[in-house]
This record gives C-alpha cells, sequence and structure tokens, in this order.
C-alpha cells in the first residue's frame, strides 16, 4: 500500500494522540526503570511492574488507538477474546523484557528490548486477529516480517539506552525511538495489510463496539499521563516535593486532558443523575451549540422523544454495549448517533457512589448508515434501471411461494424480453440500448402493482411475480396491458423507435414447486411465445382449456363428496413428550377417491376454499370429530384446523359452540388449530372469535409458528394455550444448529408465556431425545403415531395410554 494511500486511511487527528499517549507510557515506563536499577529487592520489583504496565499500555493505546484511526465504510468491532488476548500480552511480555533489561549488561538490555518489540508485534497481530468487519483481512508476508524486524531492533537500541545513565536526555532521546519503533511497527503492518470488503457477511452480535474501545483506550490515556506525570516527578523534585509539583502541574494537566478528550471521535457528556457536568467539543458541534450551553440540561434533551426512554434504561443499567438513538441539535435535521455509557471511577472511600458521575459517548453514525444502505441497496437492485435484481428476485420469490403453500394462494411468474431489442443496441450503440431498458422499466413498473415484485435479470430480460392470483385470466390480463404499453413508440435520442415484448406465464400450483422450476417453466413459455411470432403472451401449459376442465371436473367430485359423506378421518396422537402417555388426537381430513385414489389435502382443501365449499367441509369435519370424540374418556381431547377461509364467517364462534352443543363435547376438550396467515388477513375478527371461543373454554393453538410472520405480539394479544413447532425446523434439528436454536428459543419463551408447545413431525428417536432434553410439553409425529382411522384408535384411548414404539413402523 503507497504510504499516500495509508496516510488518507488514517485519522490523522487519532493517529497524533495514539503517538502522543505513546510518548508519554515511554517516557515514563524509562523512568521507572531507571530507578529501579539499584533499588531494594522489594522496592524494585513493584518498579518494573509500573515499568510494564506503563510500556503494556503504550503499546496497546497506540495500536488500539491506530487501529480505530484506520477508516473503512463499514460498521467495525472487535472479539473478545483476541482482544483481552492482546493486552495481556502486551503487559506480560513487555514486562518480561523489562526485567530482563534492568541490568548494566549492554547484551541483556538489548535482549529486554528485543522481548519488548516481540511484544509490540504480538499485541498487534492478536489484536487485528480480534478485528471484526463486514469484509476479509489479507496480509504481505514481506511487510510482516518487516514490522517485526523495525518493532524489535528499535525497542533494542531504545531499551539499551533508556537503561543506561540515569540522564533525563537519555530517557527522553530512548522515548523518542521506542515511540518511533511502535509507531513503525503498526503503519509498517498496516501497509502490508489490504481489507477486502463483502457487503454479504454479517458483523457478529457479540462483536464490540469500537465506540466502546474507544473509551477504554481514552481512560487508559489518562492514566498513562497521570503516571507520566507522577513519574516525571518523582524522578525529578523528589518525593518530598510531590505535593507541591502536582499542585503547580494541576491546570496543565486539566488542559492536556481537555485536548484529549477534544481530540476524540465521539462526542462526550459527563453527568450525574442526568443532569449534564460537562462536555467536550465534539459533543457541542454535533448539538449546534456552546459547551456552556449544555451544561445543566437534562441529558434526554438532546435526544428524539423515541429515543428518550430507551435511553434512559441505557443509563440506569449500565449497558456497556452500543444502542442506537436519535441526536436533535438546536438546527437541522437528527443525527443517528450511536451510544455508550459508562461510570467513572468510584470515590476511594465510596462515600457517594449514588451521585458518582456518569460518562456517555455519542458518535455520529450517518455516513456508517448512509454506506449500509448504499451496500444494501447495491446488493439488491440492478444499477441501470434500479429494479430489484436476480438475488432480491430469487429471494422474494421463495418467500411468495412459501406464503402461497401456507395459504393456499396461486403466484404467477411472468418473464419477459424486448423484441428488436439486439437490433437497436446493435445499431444505436450501447447508450441506445441502456436508454430502451430504462424506459421500457418504466412502463412495467407503472403497469405492476405494489404488492408485485419487477426485476431486470440480465440484459433485455425482465420478470415479475404476480401474488394473490385468483383466477388464470389474472396474469393474462396483466400481459396484454404490458404488451400494449410496450408497443408504445419509444423516443430514442429524438427518434421515434417501436419495438414489442414477449411473454411466458407460469402458475404456481401446477407449473412448479421451487422458484427455479417455476422460473425455468416461464422462461420455456416465453420461448414458444417468441416462436409464436412476438409481442404475445402463453402460459406454461398451451392448453389452458384442459386445466380448467381438469379443476371443474375436480370441483364436481368434491361436492358429490361431501353430499355423499365420502370424505373420512384419520387422527394422529398428541403425545406428552416427558410420559409418553396420549393425551387426544389432532382430526385430518383424507379424501380417497374411488377413481383417482388418495388426494392429497394440500390439492382439494385450496380448492374447496376457491370454490365456496370450505364453510361447509370445515362443520362437517368439526361435527364429525366432536362425535368421535364424545365416546373417548374425558382426558382426551380432539384438534382441528381452521382455515382463513373459515374465519371469514361471521358466525364461526356460534356455529362451533352450537356444534359441541349438539354432540355434547365439553368444550375443554376441544382444541382449533389456527395460523399466522389468517392473523395477517383481519386481526381485529380473529381475536373477536378467538376471545369467544377462549370464553366458552374451547383451547386455542398457533399452528406452523415460526414459518411466516412470526411475531411475538401475536401471543400477546390472542388467548393461546398452545403454540405448535413447525416439522421443518424439527426435521433439520439433528444437523442444523440454527434449527436447534429456534425450536430452544420457542420452548423458553413458552415456559415464560404459561403456554404449552408441540413439536410436530417427530420422526426418529433422536429428535425425540433432543425434545425431551429441551424440555418439549408435547411432540407429535411417525414416530408416535402416524394418522389413523377411528377404529384403529382402540388402542391408544385409555387412560394412561401411551404411545408405544410399534407405531414408528
Amino acid at each position: 500500500m503507497a504510504l499516500s494511500e495509508l496516510i488518507r486511511l488514517h485519522d490523522v487527528s487519532v493517529v497524533l494522540l495514539a503517538v502522543s499517549v505513546c510518548f508519554l507510557a515511554c517516557y515514563t515506563s524509562y523512568s521507572l526503570l531507571a530507578r529501579a536499577v539499584g533499588s531494594a529487592p522489594r522496592r524494585r520489583l513493584w518498579l518494573v511492574v509500573g515499568g510494564a504496565f506503563a510500556t503494556g499500555s503504550a503499546i496497546w493505546a497506540t495500536q488500539l488507538l491506530a487501529m480505530l484511526a484506520y477508516q473503512v465504510p463499514v460498521p467495525v468491532g472487535y472479539a473478545a477474546l483476541p482482544t483481552a488476548l492482546s493486552i495481556l500480552a502486551a503487559f506480560m511480555i513487555s514486562g518480561l523484557g523489562l526485567a530482563i533489561a534492568m541490568s548494566r549488561s549492554l547484551g541483556r538490555q538489548l535482549l529486554g528490548g528485543a522481548v519488548i518489540g516481540a511484544a509490540i508485534g504480538t499485541m498487534h497481530y492478536v489484536g487485528t486477529w480480534g478485528w471484526r468487519l463486514q469484509g476479509d483481512l489479507q496480509y504481505d508476508t514481506r511487510y510482516v516480517v518487516g514490522s517485526l524486524v523495525v518493532g524489535i531492533v528499535l525497542s533494542s537500541i531504545a531499551t539499551a539506552i533508556g537503561v543506561g545513565k540515569p540522564v533525563a536526555v537519555r530517557r527522553l532521546f530512548a522515548t523518542v525511538v521506542l515511540t518511533t519503533g511502535i509507531c513503525a511497527m503498526h503503519f509498517t503492518a498496516m501497509a502490508g495489510m489490504t481489507v477486502i470488503l463483502d457487503p454479504a457477511m454479517a458483523l457478529p452480535d457479540n462483536a464490540l463496539p469500537a465506540s466502546w474501545l474507544a473509551i477504554a483506550v481514552a481512560a487508559d490515556s489518562l492514566l498513562i499521563l497521570c503516571l507520566s506525570l507522577a513519574g516525571a516527578i518523582l524522578d525529578e523534585r523528589g518525593t518530598a516535593r510531590v505535593a507541591r509539583a502536582a499542585a503547580e502541574r494541576l491546570p496543565a494537566s486539566e488542559a492536556r486532558f481537555r485536548q484529549l478528550v477534544d481530540a476524540t471521535y465521539e462526542g462526550i457528556l459527563i453527568h450525574t443523575n442526568g443532569r449534564i457536568i460537562d462536555a467536550n467539543a465534539v459533543m457541542a458541534e454535533l448539538m449546534g451549540v456552546g459547551i456552556a450551553d449544555l451544561i445543566g440540561r437534562d441529558v434526554t434533551s438532546c435526544f428524539a422523544e423515541v429515543s428518550r426512554l430507551p435511553l434512559l434504561k441505557h443509563m440506569a443499567s449500565n449497558i456497556e454495549t452500543g444502542r442506537e438513538a436519535m441526536l436533535v441539535p438546536a438546527k437541522g435535521n437528527a443525527i443517528d448517533v450511536e451510544i455508550l455509557t459508562r461510570a467513572t471511577p468510584p470515590p476511594f472511600d465510596n462515600s457517594d457512589i449514588e451521585h458518582q458521575p456518569k460518562v456517555l459517548a455519542v458518535r455520529d453514525i450517518r455516513d456508517r448508515k448512509l454506506a449500509q444502505a448504499q451496500l444494501q441497496y447495491m446488493a439488491c437492485h440492478d444499477p441501470l434501471t434500479g429494479l430489484s435484481n436476480r438475488r432480491q428476485f430469487i429471494e422474494r420469490l421463495h418467500q411468495d411461494l412459501a406464503r402461497s403453500k401456507r395459504d393456499g394462494t396461486t403466484v404467477a411468474v411472468l418473464c419477459l424480453d424486448l423484441d428488436r431489442f439486439k437490433q437497436i443496441n446493435d445499431f444505436g450503440g450501447h447508450s441506445a440500448g441502456d436508454d430502451l431498458l430504462i424506459q421500457a422499466a418504466k412502463r412495467f413498473a407503472a403497469g405492476v402493482r405494489e404488492e408485485d415484485t419487477l426485476a431486470r435479470l440480465t440484459g433485455d430480460e425482465f420478470v415479475i411475480i404476480q401474488v394473490g392470483v385468483t383466477h388464470p385470466d389474472g396474469p393474462a390480463t396483466l400481459a396484454e396491458r404490458l404488451i400494449s404499453e410496450i408497443a408504445r413508440p419509444f423516443d430514442l435520442s429524438g427518434q421515434q423507435t417501436v419495438i414489442g415484448t414477449s411473454i411466458g406465464i407460469a402458475l404456481h400450483p401446477g407449473n412448479g414447486e421451487t422458484g427455479e422450476d417455476l422460473l425455468r417453466a416461464a422462461d420455456a413459455a416465453l420461448s414458444r411465445a417468441k416462436q409464436a411470432g412476438k409481442g404475445i403472451y402463453r402460459f406454461f401449459e398451451p392448453d389452458m382449456d384442459a386445466r380448467l376442465q381438469e379443476r371443474r371436473a375436480l370441483e364436481g367430485d368434491l361436492r358429490q363428496a361431501l353430499a355423499k359423506e365420502e370424505l373420512g378421518i384419520n387422527y394422529q396422537p398428541l403425545v406428552d413428550c416427558t410420559s409418553s402417555r396420549v393425551l387426544g388426537f389432532e382430526a385430518l381430513l383424507r379424501w380417497n377417491h374411488p377413481l383417482r385414489g388418495p388426494i392429497p389435502p394440500m390439492q382439494f382443501i385450496p380448492l374447496a376454499e376457491e370454490c365456496g365449499l370450505i364453510a361447509q367441509l370445515g362443520a362437517w369435519v368439526i361435527r364429525k370429530a366432536c362425535s368421535d370424540a364424545t365416546a373417548w374418556p374425558a382426558d382426551k381431547l380432539v384438534a382441528v384446523n381452521l382455515s382463513p377461509a373459515q374465519f371469514r364467517q361471521p358466525d364461526l364462534a356460534k356455529e362451533i359452540l352450537d356444534i359441541l352443543a349438539e354432540t355434547g363435547l365439553p368444550a375443554q376438550r376441544l382444541e382449533v388449530e389456527i395460523t399466522e396467515s389468517l392473523l395477517i388477513e383481519d386481526p381485529d375478527r380473529a381475536l373477536a372469535t378467538l376471545r369467544v371461543l377462549k370464553q366458552a373454554g374451547v383451547r386455542i393453538t398457533l399452528d406452523d409458528f415460526g414459518t411466516g410472520y412470526s411475531s411475538l405480539s401475536y401471543l400477546q394479544r390472542f388467548p393461546f394455550d398452545k403454540v405448535k413447532i413447525d416439522r421443518s425446523f424439527v426435521s433439520q434439528m439433528e444437523e442444523d444448529e440454527g434449527s436447534m436454536s429456534i425450536i430452544r428459543a420457542v420452548i423458553a419463551l413458552g415456559k415464560a408465556l404459561h403456554i404449552q408447545i408441540t413439536a410436530e413431525g417427530v420422526e426418529t428417536q433422536p429428535q425425540l431425545a433432543l425434545l425431551q432434553h429441551e424440555n418439549c410439553d408435547l411432540v407429535q409425529g411417525y414416530l408416535l403415531g402416524r394418522p389413523m382411522p377411528l377404529e384403529k384408535l382402540s388402542g391408544l384411548l385409555s387412560p394412561d395410554s401411551k404411545a408405544p414404539p410399534k407405531l414408528a413402523a
């Protein structure tokens, strides 16, 4: 790295602060070591320890301040363990070097200096090992070796000079050499370091914020300053004149301390019980007022209303991790800042701890926020048109498909490209092609809804995700509108140009289960549209009439099956996780078509919702399940699922309570299961219905928790008795630590809220063992019992019945 580039990447004011701190600490160390030579053993030990502390502090503070001065456009943090090890290395190794050098022998002095140089290198590279940012660090071996050689050689020379004759000039010269060695080692090492930014990487949650280390270094710097003053007084004035010398130098110390505080990056507020007693120049500049105008104000008055309560909690709890807030200056807009609070050292007699001053550090993070937003935008958007790029498109497609599978809705994917684009790009040049793409993107964007997604994949290839499709006519209408929009002439540098667009359409469910399959189907349909003459659209399946006829036939069969009671219910055991006792059964609707065979619920349940049969079908399931359960022992409950479409019925609660009265099943033995999508669609109506059922004694379960818009507010607002962990987490819990962590967190949340937790999809003995270890309440799955007809439940209906292992077969 060039010297000019290295200087540009460092904040010069912080670098100067680091050099000043280093100089003072090194001078203190050599003053103490010179006094240790020839002293009594006990006094010599304490002087060497003091020198080790001063030298270690010089190395640590200099390196940390210099690292904080190194500027990168992404958030930076520090891992706790490497940072602690680097501090320990600075103190221990430098102390060993001073102990070796405390001799009249030149050889021992050089060896001790070399050990101190090794401490400098060790601290730097262990410290950079703990550096955490959105990117990676690479080192040039030549610079690494060079930095170590420079640090060791200059440290050896400095130590040989500094521990010689006790002359102030020699110590001063040695201090200059050692300070040069520490700084040269750092900047040589930094010259060989390359930062490779990677926006996709996340800053670890447990990384120590740089602002916290800034305050720690500032405190350490103040301590070094005090030691240097004390060392100078002892060395030059003698112990008898310490008090008078300290009093004479106090104004200079305060001025120097003010300079150090004002040189920091952060705004500093010192307050007692929330009342500001001092501030630095940076804080005054952020607020747009003088320091005197801040003194006496309440700390919270400097912040926006939304930040005040979190700020008070932060200050009261002495949390030493950063927290974001909004600072309100005297003029202008609010400023994004990061705050860190810390108490000052307590008084020696602990007489007034309650009124002990505290430090509040305030760092301006507007540049960091802007950089993060820019990186996020660049990672998710096409730079030419501003539309979503392939990465964001794929993410949204996966999300929309997951929601579609959960809610039973249809998603359409439309692939589009511009007819004659290649000719325009070839003859008009790339500028004309880019202009055409920008104008076409604006027309496409004007034709889609806000909830849909429009993206540019590559070249002239665009793609649209249309959600909430209720009929194939929806994508067809959108395609016709877009074709008409693109057919209007384009103005390319004053020349009217006419093009067209071809569109391929694929639907889910039907044309693919995954996003990749659906995109491939839409692209194949696009190819057929282009082959058919361009300027038209085609569905993935060329004969849509056949699909519609198939759907009508299945709808007719479902109506007939419901009328003739050809549908059936299977029951799957709900088992206590600890005792394996069967607590009840979940009712699962099944349709065994006389000609087609078993038809999956995921196929006929959405069909029933679309054709208006779901209310009748749902009532039949509840009535049949309650009727069957009346013959079971009184300790066995029955659970039924309610779809979002059923909740659109204004009298759903009354219907369920009427069925309970009709069948004679106690309300406490009925459990209704709902999904999160139901709460999102109309939360007020859902809450009113659930409260009526809850007051009657019906148990309420939240199904598939964690797969959609999971919100803790649902658990607070709605009267749930039980939450079900989705089978997708259970199936991966043995291999995926993330899934295991989610399961563990949900179980802990249930314990805290007194809500039972059920894990569904348990299929292996290790899965059951893990859930038992985590104290899960209930389990359900093939290991404990497959869904079975009513007549096969007899062995599980005794009061103390347990799920036998043979049911896993």
